[in-house]
């Protein structure tokens, strides 16, 4: 029990962090969190991901969040019921270890094995996904056989099928397995634990499939397209595996060679599931759905896709280990109770197995675990604070009642409303998994805009991209005119400052602009970015409308007809020549739709520099280009720059 209550401390507390400090990634949390949300005021739309609870995935497990979220609505309660199941697979796995006939000692260091696995703190530090539970679940399952409690057997089998559709197919697997093994029980014991539920899995994959899938999801998500290097649709793959076996091959080496999902559950486990090969059958379904998918975090142990795979490997190690430690004894211990005995014997020379398992998992939390990730979270907790409140504060600013489009890891912040929309998918422009244009809202009531946000820009996903060319010859604009086409709609009250610009809807009629500029700006032109884009003024004061701004820099576009380019602004920071840093303005005006445009950029909080005078460029950047170039590896980034440096003075650090 000690060591659950240090894991469910330590990565709950990481991932409370990490979620204040606005450090997730992804749309998981905050997808529940809106569903259950919505399905405690009666509704079912959920707008982050456009398809209703069931739709995404067929995960029932959620509705029993309903209550409890009903008494306690904050996000992390998600991830303190997810965590708290995690943590509890300890107890489990000792009193499995026991009925195998280990000692109270090395059952107490197998069961601790489970949650140093490095898989164990990466499945409860990825935000919250009814996934993650399946672990404790499936322990649980494991440990009614081993009791041979028929009714717990049942109740954990149904509690894994409600946790994610897939798992049907690992519980035929689980079945047909047992049901070839113990081909010598008598038929109704064996009927009864082996053949219903292997007819019950396949009934609900069935179903799951052909009518609760198609019923919500509608083609919103579709997760064939994770197999398409494999064939088009289910049928062709399935055909493919016979006749071109080498595009599965290819698929397996690729993951394999690249990915660390699997090398994460057998060497920390010194090897031993390939003892038990049982239990990597039973596996398979799970283990080849990720490892044959495109996506390259299926086969990373970093996210929860390691869940359903880590009792497995685990159970597979133990049993393999109680074969080795307690072979050809004079005097074997009493045999556990369950369907699979063992001859328990002498327990040398391998009773060290389970102090070995214990060391090998503590090298793998040094190698390749979160455990650095969970220190560096801790010791860097003070020193996020300011960058803590002021993205608190910036989101504070929208109202509870208020329609909003948000980056990835604000999200989950401001999921309890009804119309929450992900900035990401309109960068993006296509549904999830899919080829099809993604049909963005009507302008919300408020737009936020995290410019040094790597989740929501993130071209190595794809999100963030210039004009692309789609499969079937269909162009898709780049993510910046995207943004643009979608700010256009409405004229907005932008709010700048460093990296963080809100826009607020004003509900005011669009005019266009006359083409005449304000009687303070000059006639000059100081940059032409491209032959629709004119930078005619670019300036900076220290005389702050808020004390806390050190300086505020305003320009002024002149903008003729469709922009082919949106200029990113980023201002580099020099001292004798060199540049000591550099901070990002983002995009300059995506919303303006007149002939002139605007601006003003308060900088707040310059980054972490010796207190000095410093030069101030502004370079302006084809961003969309440039960070698609960087994430398929050219270097050579000179192109995407769209006009020589513009120097701006100086600013003093105090």
């Amino acid at each position: 029990m000690a060591v659950a209550a240090v894991f469910f401390a330590l990565v709950t507390w990481t991932s409370y962090a990490r979620w204040s400090n606005f450090e997730y990634r992804t749309f998981d949390l905050a997808y529940y969190v809106q569903a259950v949300w919505q399905l405690i005021h009666g509704r079912f739309e959920v707008s982050i991901e456009h398809v209703p609870l069931l739709g995404n995935h067929v995960e029932p497990i959620v509705f029993l969040f309903a209550p409890l979220f009903a008494l306690f609505r904050h996000p992390m309660l998600f991830v303190i019921v997810q965590n708290a199941a995690l943590a509890a697979m300890a107890p489990v796995g000792y009193r499995i270890a026991r009925r195998l006939g280990f000692g109270p000692l090395h059952s107490l260091l197998l069961g601790a094995a489970l949650l140093l696995a490095p898989a164990a703190g990466y499945i409860g530090l990825h935000e919250f996904h009814p996934e993650a539970l399946t672990a404790p679940f499936l322990l649980l399952l494991l440990d009614a056989r081993l009791a041979r409690s028929l009714w717990r057997h049942w109740f954990w089998f149904i509690a894994v099928l409600a946790c994610k559709e897939n798992m049907a197919l690992l519980l035929a697997a689980y079945g047909a397995v047992h049901l070839v093994i113990e081909r010598h029980r008598p038929a109704r014991e064996s009927a009864l634990w082996n053949l219903w539920p292997l007819t019950a899995a396949l009934l609900w994959f069935g179903l799951c499939g052909y009518v609760i899938t198609p019923a919500f999801n509608s083609g919103n998500i579709d997760y064939v397209t994770l197999y398409d290097r494999l064939g088009h649709t289910s049928r062709e793959i399935l055909q493919n595996a016979f006749t071109q076996p080498q595009l599965i091959g290819r698929a397996l080496f690729n993951s394999l060679r690249h990915g660390n999902l699997v090398w994460a559950l057998i060497f920390p486990f010194l090897g031993l599931p390939l003892l038990r090969p049982r239990w990597l059958v039973i596996s398979a379904p799970i283990l080849l759905q990720h490892l044959l998918s495109w996506r390259s975090s299926e086969w990373t142990v970093y996210f929860h896709y390691a869940a359903p795979l880590l009792p497995l490997f685990w159970m597979a190690t133990v049993e393999a280990g109680a074969r080795l430690c307690l072979t050809t004894s004079s005097t074997p211990p009493a045999a556990p109770t369950g369907p699979t005995r063992f001859a328990l014997r002498w327990p040398f020379p391998t009773w060290w197995i389970p102090e070995a398992l214990l060391i090998a998992c503590v090298i793998g939390q040094a190698w390749f675990g979160p455990a650095a990730a969970i220190a560096e979270e801790s010791a860097g907790w003070a020193a996020k604070g300011p960058d803590r409140v002021r993205k608190s504060a910036f989101i504070d600013q929208v109202p509870g009642q208020a329609s909003v489009v948000a980056p990835l890891p604000y999200l989950s912040h401001l999921a309890m409303r009804e119309k929450l929309y992900s900035l990401h998918y309109i960068l993006k422009g296509l549904k999830t998994l899919s080829h099809a244009n993604y049909e963005p809202p009507a302008p919300t009531d408020y737009v936020l805009v995290d410019y040094n946000d790597a989740a929501t820009f993130d071209a190595g996903a794809g999100y963030y991209h210039p004009a692309m060319l789609t499969k079937d010859g269909r162009i898709v604009p780049s993510s910046d005119r995207l943004l643009h086409d979608f700010l256009k709609q409405s004229r907005w009250t932008v709010d700048t400052t460093d990296e963080l610009t809100s826009f607020k809807k004003n509900n005011r009629i669009i005019v266009p602009g006359t083409g005449s500029p304000p009687p303070d700006v000059p006639g000059r032109v100081v940059a032409t970015l491209d032959s629709h884009t004119q930078l005619a003024e670019i300036d900076k004061t220290s005389a702050n409308e808020r004390e806390d701004h050190i300086v505020e820099f305003q320009s002024a576009w002149f903008l003729q007809g469709e922009r082919d380019v949106f200029p990113w602004m980023v201002l580099r920071l020099k001292r004798d020549g060199e540049v000591m840093a550099t901070l990002t303005r983002g995009l300059c005006v995506p919303e303006a739709n007149d002939k002139w445009a605007f601006e003003r950029w308060h900088v707040a909080s310059p980054p972490a520099l010796l207190a000095a005078t410093y030069e101030v460029d502004a370079v302006f950047v084809n961003n969309a280009q440039r960070a698609w170039m960087s994430a398929n590896g050219q270097t050579d980034l000179r192109s995407t720059v769209l006009w020589r440096p513009i120097p701006l003075g100086n600013i003093t650090i105090k």
